[in-house]
């Protein structure tokens, strides 16, 4: 790669600064303020113990977030995680009188080779899969503890004695705050321990690795595209996540002083999937909010009258919101009949009934499916809708974003060379249906390749083989890179566009809810050297990597034209933009070889001389294009070579001009001979 292709055009002016940072700040500072004087202002010991496990489980669930949140895996074995961490630190001192910090050692170091072996597995599979071996692996965890009386005490549990912080007596001295301030040093570790996880999942999720882990929410396919191994990276965030469980669990067993198995069954995993759900996901905030309302709620609970009349503020609140829907005239304002109704209903029923501590698991599911189907993002994601000054900052806006650096990095080798991609024989079946049956692919390098044929011909599926989410039935592939060549047919996504192979997709697939530069930097994600502790600790490389490549994304977005959009969310631009952003994100990759799946589809006439000037310069630096596209005008003045499927056959090759003329093809697009000239459109 000896040359490079400097940005087209300026780069987009820097952000301005956003308030909502100003406001994280402020709240970073409130909570510390109202963490350390809360002890002093509330002396009841109770209310500090309420206070400890609102901590410890807001651990858990940031830990949990990232799971949830992030990779958008539904998890239900943080209790069973929670469990063990616990257990860890109990177990530790039952039999060699290891203190506080060794037990919290052991709580996240065992926990987290637990969450390797439960993650190893049980990522392989999705959805409401996942959902049951994640359950499943909770009750195993409950009676294994049970049952392994030797180690665990078994159904007995363990008792812990009371936590030492720091032992003053080791040295000959007392504790220079007194008595009154030694029974509040666990109180003041366990709110280190919260603000230092606060820390630290910032950091993971404003890092490439916390880019990855939403990428892959939102796109899994397209996230291995980008060379960003998806069960990799599920793999990280349910370690990260155990870890931060098994911190949560130790510490919670020196709270408690006691742990025993029946206190980490499936009704705490229910409080933890309530409080990820409700507080909110993907913010600091809401496991803080979350934690206090499942440690409250079943205070709450056990006073009847407590709970009528929290249920008529409800009632009171859901009735004036109904009431202003229809008099401002909304226009989800019959949508609001439901879920005001039901608020209203459950006023009542309370009147009806004697106590509902019986019926907190029903409530806890009410509540559960209330937060999902009414407020998908939480009470933080509802707040920040109302008030848009709380919503979060983007983690370079309010920075100074320059473009530096080659947009492109030009590719040696030109016309007339030898193959750069050579497929035999591909053959993909699916059952008795032949999508390709032996289809021949050479593309010479420097050169734009289109890929044509009616609907059905195969045209996706040989650029899903070409890019390893289809395993070819038979035949190979074979990139020419440097002195050598390399086998494709086999290999993963992620290990194919490791090799210099990028594409886009016939149906857009953008990582939504992140910015157009971010989605960018998924791209770059090759870029960065930096591990994970580089990303925990903030050292100098990390910061340094981000600095740059977030300078290469703006001279990215700078080539395809959408510098001025970088901190746009990628649902919020229009479609002829979503198809440059993925053009220009597969571009990150520095491909050899850039497979363009219709970008045409859906574009207007401006967009499509855009998109065709881009191809071109793409071209002239080097870079292989495939192109599949319908528009037959941007094949003709694009193409410099044309192969055409249909049913799975290549049927004709050539020019784009002979192809044009072959009577095959028109015959295969139209069903029977006619004229060049009526052929415009595939």
């Amino acid at each position: 790669m000896a040359q490079t292709l400097a940005p087209a055009e300026a780069p987009a002016p820097a952000a301005a600064p956003s308030l909502s940072r100003h406001i994280g700040v402020l709240g970073a500072v409130l909570l510390v303020v109202c963490l350390a004087a809360f002890p002093h202002v509330v002396t009841s010991s109770y209310y500090i113990h309420l206070m400890v496990v609102i901590a410890i489980y807001a651990i858990l669930i940031l830990g949990l977030d990232i799971v949830v949140g992030y990779t958008g895996q539904v998890s239900l074995g943080h209790a069973g995680l929670f469990g063990v961490g616990a257990y860890s630190a109990a177990v530790l001192f039952l039999h060699f009188k290891l203190g506080l910090w060794w037990g919290i050692l052991a709580g996240i170091g065992v926990t987290s080779a637990f969450g390797v072996l439960l993650a190893v597995p049980a990522l392989r599979v999705t959805g409401p899969y996942l959902a049951m071996v994640t359950l499943a692996f909770g009750t195993i965890v409950q009676i294994f503890i049970n049952e392994l009386t030797p180690l665990t005490n078994g159904p007995l549990g363990i008792t812990l004695p009371p936590a030492r912080v720091l032992d003053f007596s080791l040295l000959g001295l007392q504790a220079p705050w007194g008595a009154a301030g030694r029974k509040l040093e666990f109180y003041y570790l366990v709110c280190l321990a919260l603000l230092a996880t606060i820390l630290v999942v910032n950091r993971v999720v404003r890092s490439p690795y916390g880019r990855a882990f939403e990428a892959l929410r939102d796109s899994p396919i397209a996230c291995d595209c980008m060379g960003v191994s998806v069960y990799r990276y599920k793999v990280y965030a349910f370690v990260i996540s155990a870890a931060l469980a098994g911190l949560a669990g130790a510490l919670f067993a020196w709270s408690e002083r006691y742990v025993a198995p029946n206190s980490y069954g499936f009704e705490l995993t229910v409080l933890f999937l309530l409080a990820v759900t409700m507080g909110g996901r993907k913010s600091r905030a809401g496991p803080i909010i979350g934690s206090a309302i499942i440690v409250m709620m079943p205070n709450v609970l056990a006073d009847i009258g407590l709970v009528r009349i929290m249920a008529g503020i409800i009632a009171l609140a859901a009735l004036v919101v109904g009431v202003l829907a229809f008099l401002r005239r909304r226009e989800n304002r019959f949508a609001l009949l439901v879920p005001v109704g039901l608020c209203l209903a459950f006023f009542p029923a309370t009147l009806l009934l004697e106590s509902v501590t019986d019926f907190r698991l029903t409530v806890f599911g009410l509540m559960i499916l209330f937060v999902v189907y009414y407020l998908p993002d939480g009470i933080v994601g509802f707040v920040r809708e109302m008030i848009p000054a709380l919503r979060p900052a983007h983690t370079a806006e309010g920075k100074s974003l320059h473009a530096e650096g080659a947009a492109l990095s030009v590719q040696s080798g030109g016309k007339g060379a030898d193959p750069l991609l050579t497929v035999d024989q591909a053959l993909m079946q699916f059952g008795g249906l032949k999508a390709l049956a032996g289809v021949d692919l050479t593309v010479r390098p420097g050169t734009i390749h289109g890929l044509i044929g009616p609907n059905g011909s195969g045209k996706s599926t040989m650029m899903n083989v070409l890019t390893g989410i289809y395993r070819p039935t038979g035949g190979s592939v074979t990139l020419a890179r440097g002195q050598g060549t390399k086998r494709l047919d086999g290999r993963t996504p992620s290990e194919i566009a490791a090799a210099g192979v990028a594409r886009t997709f016939q149906n857009v697939q953008l990582f939504r809810e992140m910015t157009a530069l971010e989605n960018v930097l998924v791209g770059l994600h090759h870029s960065f050297r930096g591990t994970l502790f580089d990303a925990i600790l903030g050292t100098p490389r990390r910061r340094r990597e981000e600095r740059e490549q977030r300078a290469r994304a703006m001279a990215m977005l700078d080539f395809v034209g959408l510098g001025a959009l970088a901190q746009v969310e990628a649902r919020n631009l229009p479609y002829g933009k979503q198809r440059l952003l993925e053009i220009g994100r597969a571009l990150a990759l520095d491909p050899v070889l850039l497979l363009l799946d219709e970008p045409a589809a859906g574009l207007t006439a401006p967009d499509i001389a855009e998109l065709t000037t881009i191809i071109r310069k793409i071209r002239d630096a080097g870079i292989t294009v495939i192109l599949i596209e319908h528009h037959m005008d941007v094949v003709m003045g694009l193409c410099d070579r044309v192969s055409v499927l249909d049913f799975g056959h290549k049927i004709a090759e050539g020019s784009a001009r002979e192809v044009q003329a072959d009577p095959k093809v028109v015959e295969a697009y139209l069903g029977s001979p006619v004229a060049d000239e009526e052929m415009t459109h595939a």
